[in-house]
């Protein structure tokens, strides 16, 4: 090899070298990024569900809510038909 030839093959060598960095250079960026939202994905995955869990308890609140003034309804027409049967045997019996 001459002279120009292993320069020439110096040269290109030293670009592929430089082309090579950048672009390990861009991949750690990458992973440093992929990294970041493996972390991210593992904070909101937690706080989804604690989330479901605040969900669920409420789910369940809401639901006795519900079923108090049905309870308090109940009670109050048994009072009144106790009332009613009371008065009715009181009739009967004088």
């Amino acid at each position: 090899m001459d002279e120009a030839k292993i320069i020439e093959s110096l040269t290109r060598q030293t670009e592929q070298i430089k082309t090579l960095f950048s672009r390990m250079d861009n991949l750690e960026k990458l992973t440093d990024s992929v990294n970041k939202l493996a972390i991210s994905l593992e904070r909101l995955t937690a706080r989804q569900s604690a989330t479901e869990e605040h969900i669920t308890t409420l789910t369940t609140d809401v639901d006795e809510l519900r079923q108090k003034p049905a309870k308090r309804w109940e009670t109050v027409v048994t009072g009144v038909i106790s009332a009613l049967v009371g008065a009715g045997i009181a009739l009967l019996i004088k």
